[in-house]
């Protein structure tokens, strides 16, 4: 549901009065923009696996789990965090820019916005005396929840058109986008565009308004097929029918291709997140409380270090056009609409390589520019860092000592040496005078990535142990062959084709070519092919041949 409270891997650790925790000599921690210049130097790196579409998913699947009301907070209603006014304000906490900043010294700029996260707490829902606990608009569940929201009947009944189980759209220049029209409604994709209206439906950052698109539009052509093909469904049946297909497919996507490539399929299988073959299997444990790991959501920022900040724009012929400025979309969903966005950002999507994984760089547009025109100057990296302070997450080393099954002995800065560099020990050091003073983004900013994986140990350990919480706990999980209207054998089969390279050729701009595994660089044995040799969802087993007998 949503609204419901977060899950902790680890209790919460404050200072008296819920206050942010001290260092062990009992100091405040050093500024989060000094931390970060000295942990991620300031660069644009290549990958040589990924392409920059997995950065954009990750963004997607936060927002199907979390939600970014705490950035909207600071962009469009606690504005002033940074000016006089605000040091009064108990809601901004603000990231103060060192004197001597590597950028800052010369821009003038001595401060970034941020504010405290909202909490059942800030909000009045719970006693001040219990631990913050952070609200999020979005269920616990992968889902898809910024298209369907589950449990907001009044927010879904916006977005269906009730009319063959479709969801709205807007059209415009040939592009269509999600919406919410609903009788009053005046900030359409046109009125965005000329006078920059807020618009309600996704519109957050640019992978969450891509794949909500994509999503949208999936949804809508699976309700078309079947209606089809199936006369004496209504309305209810196939919108419910065609999110079940949507949510599945979408899910296969994340765990057996994207997952399955960070994480390493092996590993998944082995930690029982995976199954080994394709057909059903039922690991649901109603023993096990549902719900969402703070601590994995805060644990998808680390992919901000494989973001490139500029976004190469490609042709349906695949021709590169340009570059474009990611952070300028931020809240700006109409402009995809516009001057060919949607179709040259959809192919770069796939054919530019990601950010460097693992070279402890981050693009200088996240580190200053980190939401456009939006903000002056946002360092996305730090704020990334002081919203675990203010999230109560424990010691860096804890994590450890709970990643290693309390197996391995994490007391000093030696003790890390199986995880990293000795020159990113060096720059812990120069930074905490105490090891158990480590911050969590910051031990996992200086790991080496994983031995099999292509992400850092900790971060491996957190979103491991959310993907498996998910499968367990969830008693609608489409590989369920009891579930409540489980997929046949048939169906499941054709759930399983469900990919993004799938995605792209049934709903992508035109895409007219994509590799296998678009979100692997084109390489031996994934090449460029024809959208007709990548296989489709063939929604033809889902007939219902009593509609024939009416």
């Amino acid at each position: 549901m949503f609204h419901t409270p977060e899950l902790r891997l680890l209790p919460a650790n404050f200072s008296e009065g819920f206050t942010l925790r001290k260092t062990s000599s009992g100091k405040d921690f050093p500024l989060a923009r000094y931390v970060r210049s000295l942990l991620l130097k300031v660069g644009d790196g290549i990958d040589k696996k990924f392409t920059t579409a997995v950065s954009y998913c990750v963004e997607y699947i936060f927002a199907d789990i979390g939600s970014i009301h705490d950035v909207e907070n600071y962009v469009l209603e606690t504005t002033n965090c940074c000016q006089a006014e605000g040091k009064s304000n108990p809601m901004c906490t603000p990231n103060l820019i060192p004197v001597n900043d590597n950028v800052h010294r010369f821009s003038g700029y001595d401060c970034i916005n941020m504010t405290r996260p909202k909490t059942f707490q800030t909000e009045g829902c719970a006693p001040s005396s219990t631990v913050p606990a952070r609200i999020t608009k979005a269920t616990t569940y992968m889902d898809l929840s910024s298209a369907y929201l589950h449990a907001n009947l009044s927010a879904i009944s916006d977005h269906r058109t009730f009319e063959g189980g479709k969801l709205k759209v807007e059209v415009v220049n040939g592009i269509s986008l999600p919406s919410d029209a609903v009788e009053g409604t005046t900030c359409f994709i046109k009125q965005a565009r000329e006078t920059g209206c807020r618009r309600n439906v996704p519109n957050t950052i640019l992978g969450t308004n891509l794949f909500s698109a994509w999503y949208w539009r999936f949804h809508n052509l699976v309700a078309d097929a079947l209606a089809k093909m199936n006369p004496c469904w209504d309305d209810e049946k196939l919108f419910h029918i065609a999110m079940d297909i949507n949510i599945a497919c979408y899910n296969n996507m994340v765990f057996y291709e994207l997952y399955a490539a960070l994480l390493g399929k092996e590993n998944m299988i082995n930690q029982g997140i995976l199954g080994c073959d394709d057909g059903h299997r039922d690991v649901y444990d109603k023993t096990i409380l549902p719900g969402t790991f703070t601590e994995y959501g805060y644990m998808l920022r680390w992919f901000h270090v494989t973001q490139d900040g500029k976004q190469e724009l490609y042709d349906k012929e695949n021709n590169f056009l340009g570059t474009t400025q990611m952070v300028n979309f931020s809240l700006r969903v109409q402009d995809l609409a516009y001057d060919n966005n949607m179709v040259g950002i959809t192919h770069g999507l796939f054919l530019q390589p990601a950010g460097a994984f693992g070279d402890g760089t981050a693009h200088p547009d996240l580190t200053d520019l980190g939401l456009g025109p939006l903000q002056k100057t946002l360092d996305i990296m730090t704020n990334d860092l002081a919203k675990g302070r203010y999230f109560g997450f424990t010691s860096y080393l804890q994590y450890r000592d709970f990643c290693t099954n309390y197996e391995i002995k994490h007391d000093s800065f030696d003790d890390l040496k199986y995880l990293m560099d000795e020159e990113k020990i060096d720059e812990l050091r120069r930074i905490y005078e105490d090891p158990w003073d480590i911050e969590l983004m910051a031990g996992v900013w200086a790991e080496n990535l994983m031995e099999g994986a292509w992400v850092p140990p900790t971060a491996h350990c957190i979103i491991s142990h959310q993907l498996k919480r998910f499968v367990v706990t969830d008693r609608h999980w489409y590989e369920r062959p009891n579930r409540p209207y489980a997929f046949t054998p048939e169906q499941l089969k054709e759930v399983r084709k469900g990919s993004y390279a799938q995605l792209l050729c049934a709903v992508g701009d035109d895409v007219l070519k994509v590799q296998p595994n678009a979100f692997l660089r084109i390489g031996p044995g994934n090449e460029l092919v024809s959208c007709d040799e990548i296989p489709q969802v063939d929604l033809s087993v889902w007939k219902d041949e009593s509609c024939n007998c009416e």
